[in-house]
């Protein structure tokens, strides 16, 4: 593309996508107000387990949402990736304890952390056995003796109608998101697992056989591509945080909440058009560089690793 400018074509439209922080602060406000103010003990027969597993997991992605936002405001992009996964992912689970009257989901949860916790004390503990560690052998032993009395304390929990807690991609299956796993959670949970993505990019630029010039034009486009992304995230995890709080405010009978949930989310949605039509737009106008660029690299090869 004769015409193509990185910096105006690419960066400086990625970078633009900053100016909603200000409307993604005032969206996260306003959907935990609304949320707070619905009633779990009128309609909607929630069940003490599934009200407690209600109130828990919306403050968690609310603290969460918070701590995006700051770091988005504070330009640590790579936490705001990071952060963004754990929110998707207890939005998906709040949906999942919501959707679900018999209170099996809830359940669920509190009793693979009972499992869970306790395969990690024997671990520890036979550890601490194998190493000598004196104090960790006391310890771990505490612990997995505390394991066991809490189940014994909660026994109305263990129960046959109670399935296994899913993994993340079964979750985002079951309660109807699927397609969001793919694009939104999977990417991020790079975020979580060393970042490999931002490694192989700065990697790439290392290597391509262009000029200094080009190189730095190359890394600036780079990181205003992450920051966009990270933006992209957050918008999604406000988004799925209002999805979320909105099937509470249906199974409550909320109209009012729901209807607000519904202008809140649209505005969000704005957001993501946005971003995904720039994309778009971008692709299209790289793909004869990239064809250039291939080709160049053919030539004239790349210096090795």
């Amino acid at each position: 593309m004769n015409n193509y400018n990185r910096k105006e074509h690419f960066t400086k439209p990625h970078l633009e996508h900053k100016r909603h922080l200000p409307e993604l602060e005032k969206l996260q406000y306003q959907i935990d107000e609304v949320l707070h103010s619905i009633n779990l003990d009128k309609a909607g027969d929630f069940k003490f387990v599934s009200k407690v597993c209600c109130y828990t997991t919306a403050d968690i992605i609310a603290d969460l949402n918070i701590a995006i936002l700051q770091s988005l405001k504070i330009g640590s992009y790579s936490a705001a990736e990071a952060l963004s996964r754990s929110s998707l992912e207890n939005s998906i689970n709040l949906i999942l304890f919501s959707q679900d009257p018999t209170s099996s989901r809830p359940k669920s949860i509190l009793l693979n952390y009972l499992k869970t916790s306790k395969i990690r004390a024997h671990k520890w503990h036979r550890y601490a056995r194998e190493s000598n560690h004196i104090e960790s052998i006391k310890r771990s032993s505490d612990f997995e003796q505390s394991l066991d009395i809490m189940k014994g304390l909660f026994g109305d929990l263990d129960s046959k109608d109670v399935k296994g807690w899913p993994d993340a991609y079964s979750r985002f299956r079951d309660a109807g998101f699927e397609h969001f796993y793919h694009i939104l959670f999977a990417p991020a949970s790079d975020s979580i697992h060393g970042f490999s993505n931002d490694i192989f990019n700065r990697f790439l630029g290392e290597k391509l056989p262009v000029s200094e010039e080009e190189r730095k034009e190359y890394f600036e486009g780079q990181l205003a591509e992450k920051i966009s992304f990270a933006y992209y995230l957050a918008t999604h995890a406000v988004l799925f945080f209002c999805v979320a709080a909105s099937y509470i405010a249906d199974r409550a009978e909320s109209e009012d909440a729901s209807e607000k949930f519904q202008i809140i989310a649209k505005a969000l949605e704005v957001m993501i058009v946005e971003h995904e039509t720039l994309t778009k737009a971008c692709l299209d106008m790289l793909a004869p560089a990239k064809e250039s660029l291939k080709e160049k690299a053919n030539l004239d090869g790349c210096p090795k690793a």
